[in-house]
């Protein structure tokens, strides 16, 4: 009943990204838009399958590729979201610290092959490197920018922290699934989806003032 619930949230707020997303998507014409419009929404089919299968069955679904695929297609388009807020003329600021990210991916990756399949966590290594190294770059270029010129809006900021977070929140709740497999409020999880979900409500401002203000 709680792992419906949950899921039956970040229905709702994946479905709420993904109307605002797609309205401003067409309003503007813009693809960083229509990149979270994807992404959001393809999240959301992931998450419909498994809230089906959990009215429809009354248990959690095996494992199967059709939600994971469509969760690794949201890590892609959020990714590409990142990529398309890049200026043309933007030196990305390079530091010794981001290779701390494949360090810890991969650590993680390795650690989670006791539970998982090899395929899945590979894929799942890879893109949450990619989106980490590049939020976190994003995050050290506004830095440097800021000290060479303290007038410059970081109109950015946000979103790349919360990509950061965003990232944080999954791993947080696939760790804690590693030890926690009673479905209660009790179980970290519960809390790291219920986060999560709300993480999708704070995308559309963050946008927005990344592209819009």
């Amino acid at each position: 009943m709680i792992e419906t619930i949950e899921n039956g949230i970040q229905l709702v707020t994946t479905g709420i990204c993904t109307a605002v997303a797609l309205r401003k998507g067409i309003l503007l014409q813009s693809r960083a838009w229509i990149m979270l419009t994807l992404a959001s929404g393809v999240f959301f089919l992931g998450d419909l399958y498994w809230e089906l299968f959990l009215i429809l069955y009354g248990k959690t679904p095996e494992y199967s590729y059709i939600p994971y695929l469509s969760w690794y297609a949201a890590y892609l388009f959020l990714l590409l979201l990142l990529y398309d807020l890049r200026d043309k003329n933007d030196e990305r600021h390079r530091s010794r610290i981001l290779w701390i990210i494949p360090v810890f991916t991969v650590g993680m990756c390795i650690f989670y092959l006791q539970w998982g399949d090899w395929v899945g966590n590979i894929i799942s290594a890879l893109l949450m490197c990619l989106l980490i190294w590049n939020a976190g770059e994003g995050l050290l270029s506004i830095r440097a920018q800021k000290a060479d010129h303290p007038e410059t809006k970081c109109k950015k900021v946000w979103i790349y922290i919360l990509v950061l977070l965003f990232c944080l929140e999954e791993y947080g709740a696939w760790t804690a699934s590693c030890f926690w497999t009673d479905v209660t409020l009790m179980n970290p999880y519960s809390w790291f989806d219920i986060m999560l979900s709300a993480m999708f409500l704070l995308f559309p401002a963050a946008l927005g003032k990344a592209v819009d203000g």
